[in-house]
C-alpha cells in the first residue's frame, strides 16, 4: 500500500475506508524510499529524513534488526499548511526483539545515545523512543495503547494516523538516501 494522501485536515487519515479491515488502517507500512519520495519537499524535510536514515544505519549497528518503526509527528502532516511552518522533528517508536538476554544491556554500554533523547533530537532531528516487544506482554500492550493514543490525535484533537517502516532494511535505506540530494 501507498502511502495515503493527506485529508482535509492536512493530516494522514486515520484509516482509509473501512476501520476494520488492517489493510485500510493506519499505522500504513511504507518505505524508506516512499517515505522519502512523499515527505523530503523542504530542505528541512530533507534534513530530517536525512538524520532518520543516519539513525537507522545507527540502529543497525548496534543490532537492532528485528522488529519496525512508527513514525508520526508534524513531520507527517501539511504542517506548512497548517501552521505556517516547516516541522521540527520526526516522532518514531523503534519496536525491537532482542537478540539475546544480554542484548539490552550490551547496547546500553556501547551506545549510550540511545539513553538520551535530547542528543538524538540534536544529532539526527527525531523525537525517539525505544520498546523491547519481547520483555514482558502486559507492557507491550499498555505501552502500545499510549503510543496509539498519542500519535493518532493532534494536540487539538483531530484524527490521524502514522506510518511503519521495517527495521533492517539496508537496501531500501540506500535507495532512501540516493533520493534526497535531488528532492527539493
Amino acid at each position: 500500500m501507498s502511502i495515503p494522501a493527506f485529508d482535509t485536515n492536512n493530516v494522514l487519515p486515520p484509516h482509509t475506508g473501512d476501520p476494520r479491515r488492517l489493510d485500510q488502517l493506519s499505522p500504513y507500512p511504507c518505505t524508506t524510499a516512499e517515505l522519502c519520495q512523499k515527505f523530503a519537499t523542504s530542505p528541512e524535510r530533507i534534513a530530517i529524513l536525512g538524520g532518520f536514515l543516519r539513525f537507522r544505519a545507527l540502529l543497525v549497528q548496534a543490532g537492532f534488526v528485528t522488529g519496525f518503526q512508527w513514525l508520526d509527528g508534524s513531520f507527517l502532516e501539511a504542517i506548512e499548511a497548517e501552521e505556517n511552518r516547516p516541522p521540527k522533528d520526526l516522532d518514531l517508536v523503534t519496536f525491537y526483539i532482542p537478540p539475546n538476554p544480554a542484548f539490552n544491556t550490551t547496547v546500553a554500554a556501547a551506545f549510550p545515545i540511545f539513553r538520551s533523547r535530547s542528543q538524538i533530537k540534536t544529532d539526527f532531528h527525531l523525537d525517539h523512543f525505544l520498546f523491547d516487544i519481547a520483555h514482558h506482554p502486559v507492557l507491550t500492550v499498555e505501552w502500545t495503547r499510549y503510543w496509539t493514543g498519542l500519535f493518532s490525535h493532534r494536540r487539538d484533537g483531530v484524527w490521524k494516523g502514522m506510518l511503519r517502516v521495517d527495521l533492517n532494511t539496508p537496501v531500501e535505506d540506500t535507495n532512501a538516501r540516493a533520493l534526497l540530494p535531488g528532492m527539493t
